[in-house]
């Protein structure tokens, strides 16, 4: 996974078609509750007056407590060997890949790479779930303010991921990506709290990961590990740079990180054919970089908002569409079983 510089930027949220921005975090600096499980056990912390004035806490909760049984490896077998679709991916996808230094150099930290030849369209990893949380910008308290209120939240699962969360803000990660937003076409956790009847949306979700509990993780989520093949660090951030950082980007391209069963569960997804030894590279898209890059004085949004960049992000969208079609024609009784294992934990 590729390491972030300080972050220095702050973007405000695509104002751009669902199907363009629809899996795109902005970087907004996420706050973190205390965390829900603690250290020793999987027993919920107490947090009554946060969840009473908060709503959303209790589904994020319980969203958590399921994701971390699926990826820790001592309580993964709940779920994996809960059918026998299950046990045959996680069987297949545990051959496909390991971690190695990535070919983009030192600055990249470790990769993905393939064990064996991989045809498109295969399933090659999961994408571990430590911290979930919510993007939301809400009008003003009072009509006395034009101030919009940002009430973007994330928790951790562990009193160790709170930590690490802590000293690693998720506005600065290089793991944060979307779990639930319009283009995954899935059920958010928080969708219970909108009525779909009265045009109500519920906040884009995300989740992040804790790179120190690796070998806490199920053989098969290693998902985080993929690198983008391309970049804007040392790079001006322009409307030229940004259109030939996607050129590059999805030249290397080779899978893609898509919905998968129950929210919060992403999956990673071939895109094309993978000769063994290949690396895996995946798109981190113009917001990730723009947000990573040390310039300030480079007018990001601006640069986004161009109609050259709009398009490039939107091929990036039905790229991810034609992912997740791939996904559900080859793994939809996996897909199936995933979400009914789920929901039984």
């Amino acid at each position: 996974m590729m390491m972030m510089m300080t972050t220095t930027i702050v973007l405000r949220m695509l104002m751009i078609p669902v199907v363009a921005a629809a899996w795109t975090p902005s970087r907004h600096s996420f706050r973190t509750s205390t965390s829900i499980f603690s250290s020793s056990e999987e027993s919920s912390v107490t947090m009554t007056a946060t969840i009473e004035s908060n709503p959303f806490l209790p589904l994020l909760s319980e969203g958590l407590r399921r994701a971390s049984i699926i990826t820790n490896k001592a309580t993964s077998d709940q779920v994996f060997s809960s059918s026998p679709s299950l046990q045959r991916l996680r069987q297949q996808v545990k051959q496909l890949t390991e971690v190695g230094p990535s070919s983009l150099g030192d600055h990249a930290g470790k990769g993905l790479f393939a064990a064996k030849n991989i045809k498109a369209g295969t399933i090659v990893g999961l994408y571990p779930v430590h911290a979930l949380g919510y993007e939301l910008v809400a009008p003003p308290a009072d009509d006395n303010s034009d101030e919009m209120q940002d009430l973007s939240m994330f928790i951790a699962g562990s009193n160790e991921d709170e930590l690490y969360f802590q000293a690693n803000p998720h506005g600065n990660s290089p793991y944060l990506h979307a779990t639930d937003q319009p283009l995954f076409q899935r059920q958010s956790l928080l969708s219970s709290l909108f009525d779909e009847s009265k045009d109500e949306m519920s906040p884009p979700l995300y989740l992040d990961v804790n790179p120190n509990r690796n070998e806490e993780l199920d053989c098969i989520f290693t998902s985080h590990y993929i690198n983008d093949g391309a970049s804007l660090l040392n790079t001006p951030a322009n409307e030229d740079s940004i259109e030939q950082y996607y050129m590059q980007s999805k030249k290397a391209k080779n899978c893609c990180h898509i919905p998968f069963g129950p929210s919060p569960i992403l999956a990673t997804i071939t895109t094309k054919k993978v000769k063994k030894g290949e690396e895996l590279f995946t798109s981190y898209g113009v917001v990730y970089w723009l947000g990573s890059v040390d310039d300030p004085d480079k007018d990001s949004d601006v640069a986004v908002m161009t109609e050259r960049i709009q398009t490039q992000i939107v091929e990036t969208a039905r790229d991810l569409q034609k992912s997740m079609s791939m996904a559900s024609t080859g793994y939809g009784k996996e897909s199936s079983d995933l979400d009914q294992a789920f929901n039984n934990l």
